[in-house]
């Protein structure tokens, strides 16, 4: 590693730190990490949103090129970037730094990097996890149990998708997913940012608090009263909300065989705690926006 950082970047690193496959040291008094990254199809993209950030003077680290004027170097059969870490801190993120952070675009919204396609990418989920639990129902009798009870809930998100009829242009820089034991080297990455609606980062969040327990539904509910949203935001931070990518983040690792089964009972049973988050949820956004609830949800938790 040393000698490859010395080739290609005519780095003369003494010690590297290896964490996981990511590789971290000091330079001159600047803290870099290398970073393995093996989405081909992403990095030039992300090298434009960096560049661009970095000329717009937004807070994030910066992608180094190699001695070939690429941001990918191969190494051990992965590729690799290098990152200047511009805020080395590794203490975890809270809400309002991910409020703070998120910035509306005025370019890249046709880039390889948009998202904010929710249900094109939501339907395109649904069907080819329908089309696959049945060839796995026998191996995974966990995931069977439950799967179809998510896919109701994703049609419920989806089914706002189809009816609401407002526009959203608030685009803005996102992450892939935040969660609550992120840092700010892991947040300022720019490996990991792609482009959505600016609520999708905060939806994120309180899904991986609530599900690991670091925020309580009133917790919730008290923060989001703090922030301040447009109507629109607040829609979409519900149908956010609504779609369960915890479940599928988990599914999407068992099927692969990264983990095992049995961790996603540690979702399901708080299955009916994050309904009630929802009712909340909604409840908050029904005195902001005229907006019509689940019903079956409502009328589980309506007094």
């Amino acid at each position: 590693m040393k000698d490859l950082l010395n080739y290609f970047y005519f780095l003369n690193v003494d010690r590297i730190n290896n964490q996981n496959r990511t590789y971290y040291f000091t330079y001159q008094n600047n803290y870099f990490a290398f970073f393995k990254f093996d989405n081909l199809e992403l990095i030039d993209s992300l090298l434009s949103l960096n560049n661009y950030m970095i000329y717009n003077n937004y807070k994030i680290s910066k992608i180094i090129l190699n001695r070939n004027n690429q941001a990918l170097t191969f190494y051990e059969n992965h590729h690799y970037c290098l990152i200047l870490i511009t805020n080395p801190n590794k203490s975890f993120i809270d809400i309002f730094e991910i409020i703070n952070f998120n910035k509306k675009l005025l370019w890249f919204k046709d880039s390889i990097l948009n998202r904010s396609n929710w249900y094109f990418l939501w339907t395109r989920k649904i069907d080819n996890i329908e089309y696959t639990i049945k060839h796995l129902m026998h191996k995974y009798k966990l995931l069977y149990q439950s799967i179809y009870y998510y896919i109701g809930l994703s049609e419920n998100a989806i089914s706002y998708l189809k009816i609401i009829n407002v526009s959203n242009d608030n685009l803005s820089i996102s992450h892939q997913r935040v969660k609550f034991n992120d840092t700010k080297i892991d947040f300022y990455n720019p490996l990991n940012l792609i482009i959505d609606y600016r609520v999708r980062d905060l939806a994120e969040y309180i899904k991986s608090c609530f599900f690991d327990k670091k925020m309580s539904v009133l917790d919730i509910i008290n923060k989001l009263k703090k922030i301040k949203m447009t109507n629109v935001d607040y829609i979409y931070l519900y149908i956010r909300l609504l779609f369960p990518t915890y479940y599928f983040d988990l599914y999407d690792l068992i099927i692969s065989e990264e983990i095992k089964e049995e961790n996603i009972l540690e979702i399901t049973k708080y299955q009916e705690d994050y309904e009630y988050l929802l009712y909340e949820v909604y409840s908050l956004i029904k005195t902001r926006v005229n907006i019509i609830g689940i019903e079956w949800i409502n009328k589980k938790f309506a007094i």
